[in-house]
């Protein structure tokens, strides 16, 4: 068997200095100076919280683009990931969209909004559900034919029948497709 040899004019590498939070803790922290803290907890809260300030103050209206990862990590101080959790909280509350390989837009208004692509799918649909196109108890398009006629993902279209769903307008059988709700149900 052969043995390992360091090359010639290589310094062995010092093991890296441990620490009171263990060898994983750094990529959790910020570094500030020489000294590295962890952000406070709630810090991520505290970021959307001020985020949903500002667009309720008209800073950031609906339709414009939030400040970047970086520029929000600049402004509070905090990693990148803290910052990433404050997006994903406005996101999940419906507060902004992600825009692939562009940032996170403001949605505008409650309920079924227009600024976003599976709000445009809603409205259309429930369009033409008032208007007799699609009558009660008829299948809405399927998750595929959304896609296509559309040109947006899975989850897009998903995330349009969940508004029709929640808002009352279809019901949505677990592996059948979803159908406009009839008077009777």
């Amino acid at each position: 068997m052969r043995s390992r040899r360091r090359p010639v004019g290589r310094p062995i590498a010092a093991p890296a200095p441990a620490t009171a939070l263990g060898r994983y803790a750094e990529p959790a922290c910020r570094r500030l100076g020489s000294v590295t803290a962890l952000a406070p907890r709630g810090t991520s809260h505290r970021i959307a919280e001020d985020l949903r300030h500002r667009i309720r103050d008209g800073e950031l209206t609906p339709g414009s683009f939030l400040p970047s990862e970086a520029q929000l990590c600049e402004q509070h101080g905090v990693a990148r990931g803290t910052v990433r959790a404050a997006l994903a909280v406005l996101v999940g509350d419906g507060v902004a969209e992600v825009v692939p390989g562009v940032g996170r837009r403001v949605v505008g208004g409650t309920g079924t909004d227009r600024t976003t692509a599976y709000g445009r799918i809603a409205e259309d649909l429930a369009e033409q559900i008032r208007a007799g196109t699609l009558a009660p108890g008829t299948a809405l398009p399927s998750e595929a034919t959304v896609m296509e006629q559309y040109d947006v993902s899975r989850n897009t279209a998903r995330r349009a029948f969940k508004v029709l769903a929640e808002s009352g307008v279809v019901v949505v059988r677990h592996g059948v497709g979803a159908f406009v709700r009839s008077a009777d149900s």
